[in-house]
């Protein structure tokens, strides 16, 4: 019968997930490639990039933006399935921003590897995400007026864009700064 949550097992995988917390904090990406496992199978979803094998994986890590990666731990739940395969689930606060993240830990005959990794930001808005994604931070007390603007301009957009265009029409150039 497969054993859930083992004891020995969730401490281990415990351990090595805080080392991870340290090393990606620290931006420590030898360490970081190391906690992945070194597959094309190997799979992580980003905030803004879907990585699929860990030459990808590797690459994004030696190019990430190194700036405001501290974080606050939030709600780190760990599921063992047996000794070889634990899901490790967690929320997190960055710069404003709620995050969450997911990981399935696979146990190698050379360690434990993290094959599958999932991280995303929690909006209640599309006016907060915009924001977020503009590098714009939204004070709350602007919120509401910032969505009603978002939503009156997709009213206008949509009755622009319903508009038929004779076919004459000429583009203009596309924008290149």
């Amino acid at each position: 019968m497969l054993m859930i949550n083992d004891p020995d097992v969730v401490r281990e995988v415990a351990r090595l997930h805080e080392e991870y917390e340290t090393a990606l904090v620290n931006n420590d990406v030898e360490a970081l490639i190391r906690f992945f496992w070194d597959s094309p199978h190997a799979l992580r979803f980003g905030v803004r990039e879907n990585l699929y094998g860990a030459a990808e994986i590797d690459a994004f890590r030696k190019t990430r933006p190194v700036l405001g990666l501290d974080r606050k731990i939030l709600n780190v739940r760990i599921v063992a399935f047996g000794s070889e395969c634990a899901v490790v689930t967690m929320e997190f606060l960055r710069q404003h921003h709620h995050g969450r993240q997911s990981q399935v830990w696979w146990k190698f005959p050379e360690g434990w590897k993290v094959v599958s990794a999932h991280v995303s930001f929690m909006y209640e808005t599309y006016a907060e995400q915009a924001a977020a994604l503009a590098g714009f931070p939204l004070p709350q007390q602007y919120t509401n007026a910032v969505q009603q603007n978002i939503e009156r301009s997709a009213r206008i957009a949509e009755s622009l864009l319903k508009t038929p265009l004779p076919d004459e029409t000429v583009s203009a150039a596309r924008f290149e700064p």
